[in-house]
């Protein structure tokens, strides 16, 4: 059920609790075998560094992708651009699913990690995040003014042209950052040195580049 005026999509929503499910269901189906301290976070070299207990552990992700389902039709809702996610549904909708499904892809490879904690997460979260570059990449573009989905700098929010131009060169920076870490999690070269390039190119570039325009329009 969806048209121009409106970005909400009941099957993109039954999709997405479908997911969520899922993901509480696998927890509550290991839930006996997992031990009592769950790995919660792990250092710079992929080793684990801290335990959460198991009660919240399983829930802790669930509850975050759920908080996030129901958050996202209620931030297109009250927005005060709010018609302008009828002109960019689809993407709007692809980049949720990106979301979710990252946070889903993360709390399964926190529960093999569990089975495994001599298995670094360094490659498995260099993957993760390089798929959800490439794929947030790929839809950036297509993304039209607003307050909550994209590039918000005060030059993009103030000026049309400057918001399109910006996040078609975003979606080229967050293709190419993407794919440079999903290599490096397959070659696990240098961790920092490339997250830090990437995240310079996919991030501050765009920002750099909305003001550069927004001087040569006002000039």
């Amino acid at each position: 059920m969806q048209n121009k005026e409106t970005s909400f999509s009941i099957p993109v929503l039954i999709v997405q609790l479908l997911i969520v499910a899922a993901m509480l269901i696998t927890g509550l189906v290991l839930y006996d075998s997992l031990p009592d301290q769950l790995p919660s976070h792990w250092n710079i070299a992929g080793e684990i560094d801290a335990y959460v207990n198991k009660d919240l552990g399983i829930y802790l992700f669930p509850g975050v992708a759920l908080a996030m389902v129901i958050l996202f039709p209620i931030l297109s809702k009250i927005d005060p651009r709010n018609k302008k996610y009828g002109d960019f549904k689809r993407p709007w909708h692809i980049l949720q699913m990106a979301i979710i499904l990252f946070f889903a892809y993360m709390y399964f490879v926190s529960l093999y990690l569990t089975f495994n904690p001599e298995v670094s997460i360094s490659k498995f979260i260099l993957v993760g995040i390089g798929v959800l570059f490439v794929v947030m990449g790929n839809y950036l573009g297509k993304v039209r003014q607003n307050y909550f989905v994209g590039i918000k700098t005060p030059w993009t929010l103030d000026n049309e042209e400057v918001w399109n131009k910006t996040h078609r060169m975003a979606g080229w920076a967050f293709l190419f950052s993407g794919l440079v870490i999903l290599i490096d999690g397959f070659v696990q070269w240098q961790l920092v040195p490339v997250m830090s390039f990437a995240i310079l190119i996919a991030v501050i570039w765009p920002v750099l580049y909305s003001y550069i325009l927004y001087r040569r329009f006002k000039k």
